[in-house]
């Protein structure tokens, strides 16, 4: 059975979003764009929850609003300082800017794609690839990859054939 698509207007999705994270639920959707590849591609669904920190931390991806365009973007946290948040797309040049708190309507929680979990870049690894994203690095290191081929490894088996190497 297919699913119903709702489309919604940036600003109707970042009302939504709000009112659900407010009752404390989860809220879940398809991304649209290329802006966080290759870690969220486009049609890759995310869930996002209400942050339960006072702090958002280094390197989380968070769903947050531009205040000049009320628009709605989903990108990672590149830098923190005092009360706000750098924001950059992992996959574009530009910074989004520096946004408070109230900015930010939630993390996301969790990556599904072809409804399998991706859990490369929601771990500790995100502070790396907010380094990385940070420096401009992601869409070189992303094109050296596909051209390498290793956009074909699963990450997961790799590091599990290099544990039990090591345990053997």
């Amino acid at each position: 059975m297919k699913q119903a698509e709702l489309l919604l207007s940036s600003a109707s999705l970042s009302v939504l979003i709000k009112e659900v994270l407010a009752r404390h639920a989860s809220f879940r959707f398809m991304a649209i764009g290329f802006s966080m590849s290759p870690f969220i591609l486009n049609e890759d669904v995310i869930t996002l929850s209400a942050s339960s920190r006072q702090q958002i931390r280094l390197g989380e991806i968070v769903a947050f609003t531009r205040t000049c365009q009320k628009s709605l973007a989903i990108h990672r946290v590149v830098g923190i300082r005092k009360n706000l948040y750098l924001i950059k797309g992992d996959n574009v040049p530009c910074f989004d800017g520096l946004f408070p708190k109230e900015n930010i309507l939630g993390v996301v929680t969790a990556i599904e794609r072809k409804n399998k979990q991706v859990h490369l870049s929601l771990g500790r690894e995100r502070i790396i690839i907010a380094l990385l994203s940070r420096y401009r690095l992601i869409p070189f290191l992303s094109r050296t990859w596909f051209i390498l081929g290793l956009h074909k490894l699963h990450l997961g088996r790799l590091f599990e054939r290099i544990h039990y190497l090591k345990n053997s």
